[in-house]
């Protein structure tokens, strides 16, 4: 790999890192924000090899995503609260979704534009690294907001 994907791959990195830092926003300030560097995890390879590993990660992200959304719905179904408040909660969660959809497109589009005229893979890897990234945090965020809904 020559310097020039390498720094590729770093400001990947570092846009990453801030797509995680403005996520965070809405995680309780008490408690720490885990980033995720899908990238970086997956450096040890060739290029080719970076590209397969991050778009087994974005699957595994977008699967790990998915089963949050439905704990946190389940969650939310279960929460001893008047029937009101789940009916709106639900629909906030549905709309959080979308809304999130349409941020990560857009964050890691903005991600993608970085690698510039990166050689080979760069803007893919680019785009695979941030969307396994903000499936992640996004993952973690469902979980931290309604664990605390229903007793264990």
């Amino acid at each position: 790999m020559d310097g020039y994907d390498v720094r590729t791959l770093l400001s990947i990195a570092r846009v990453a890192l801030v797509a995680s830092a403005l996520l965070a926003v809405q995680a309780r300030a008490a408690e720490p924000v885990r980033p995720f560097n899908a990238a970086e995890e997956c450096s040890e390879f060739s290029q080719a090899g970076i590209r397969e590993c991050l778009a087994k990660k974005a699957v595994d992200s977008a699967a790990s995503l998915k089963k949050a959304e439905a704990r946190a719905a389940d969650a939310i179904s279960r929460w001893d609260e008047d029937a009101n408040y789940i009916k709106t909660a639900k629909a906030r969660l549905r709309d959080a979704g979308a809304a999130f959809a349409g941020y990560r497109q857009a964050q890691c589009a903005f991600a993608t534009s970085l690698a510039g005229g990166g050689a080979g893979n760069s803007r893919e890897i680019s785009r695979l690294a941030c969307v396994a990234d903000m499936n992640a945090q996004r993952a973690m965020e469902l979980v931290r907001e309604t664990e605390t809904l229903v007793p264990k």
